[in-house]
């Protein structure tokens, strides 16, 4: 494995700390954890990632008693936002970008009302052999999915440099297809697939690490928000139960996995091996899970404090208006909502 060009940053560090295509509707997968003797059920619409899995922790540890949560599993953010506004689902976890494009489209009173994640240190951008920082793409082709969450990440990678403006050719490809071209030499670089980037390093142990997001300043990160959602009409209906369940993950699974972090792991395979992802491995999950940046109880009263969140969505969605990915800048004022992490 390379060594990254930023110098490392603690993993406590870490831990304080996509763009899903999908239009159709994909018949989910159910699952049921731990039942309660609870006065709510919230069906939650949850993506396979692994920041998504805390809420499943939740309902596994049993933290937050006075709620049973019903899972459904969607492959992205579109199809659960689709079974949210059809009623199959009270609630879900989802990526930055669906909301914004759900948003600006009117689609119904979508509110982000907590973060199960800021994504933005799974990214990496690697470089051919050689390179020692983002200013040897000068001139270079870079492989990359135009108007992603990995061309997002690149511009801000590129603008913390001073590089904005640097000359460079931008190959529009999906991430796998850009790290298959990567290895075969028809580009100087690429922004890959967390999940499957080691297939670089193996082939080509000599490659460049020159970003990784866990290793960017907290201030400089990109600040890519995997959220919780509703629609205002579940969320004043079911208030009480969102905010013990948003209560049991930053104040009881954000500390437990900074804590007892082989334990999530190992929580977090089982979670994986019930989806019928019996292949999968603490070593596997480990990376993956220790990627995201997480925020306590103090943390996401001050993220919500500050105006953080909408800031991070403000700043992308520019970026999806110039690319040309949503006709317009949705409603943040509207779609930020602190009316459950206030009462946390």
């Amino acid at each position: 494995m390379p060594k990254p060009v930023h110098q490392a940053v603690s993993r406590r560090t870490i831990l304080k700390g996509g763009i899903a295509a999908s239009a159709a509707l994909a018949a989910p997968n159910f699952f049921i954890g731990k039942a309660h003797a609870s006065s709510e059920k919230l069906k939650v619409g949850i993506i396979p990632a692994y920041s998504f899995g805390l809420y499943w922790l939740i309902q596994d540890q049993g933290f937050a008693p006075g709620v049973d949560m019903e899972f459904s599993v969607f492959p992205s953010g579109p199809p659960a936002i689709e079974a949210m506004v059809g009623g199959s689902v009270d609630t879900i976890t989802v990526g930055s970008v669906p909301p914004l494009a759900a948003m600006y489209r009117k689609v119904a009173d979508f509110r982000e009302i907590s973060i199960c994640g800021d994504a933005s240190g799974l990214f990496q951008i690697v470089g051919a052999p050689g390179m020692k920082s983002l200013a040897d793409l000068e001139g270079k082709k870079i492989a990359v999915t135009s108007g992603s969450n990995f061309d997002f990440f690149l511009g801000v990678a590129l603008a913390n440099e001073g590089l904005e403006d640097m000359p460079l050719t931008r190959v529009n490809m999906e991430p796998i297809d850009g790290q298959s071209a990567f290895i075969a030499g028809a580009v100087d670089a690429t922004v890959p697939l967390a999940t499957s980037r080691k297939l670089i390093y193996d082939a080509l142990p000599d490659a460049s690490l020159l970003v990784e997001g866990s290793q960017m300043p907290i201030d400089k990160r990109p600040s890519i928000m995997d959220v919780f959602m509703t629609t205002q009409q579940n969320l004043d209906a079911k208030e009480a139960a969102y905010v013990e369940v948003v209560r049991a993950f930053h104040e009881k699974a954000v500390p437990m996995l900074r804590e007892e972090n082989a334990a999530v792991v190992d929580r977090m395979v089982e979670w994986q091996s019930g989806m019928g992802r019996a292949g999968v491995k603490p070593a596997d999950v480990e990376p993956l899970l220790n990627g995201y940046f997480y925020f306590d109880k103090a943390e996401i009263k001050d993220v919500y404090a500050k105006g953080i969140l909408n800031n991070a969505l403000r700043v992308q969605s520019e970026f999806l208006v110039a690319n040309e990915r949503i006709g317009g800048m949705p409603d943040l004022a509207a779609l930020v909502s602190d009316q459950v992490v206030k009462q946390i």
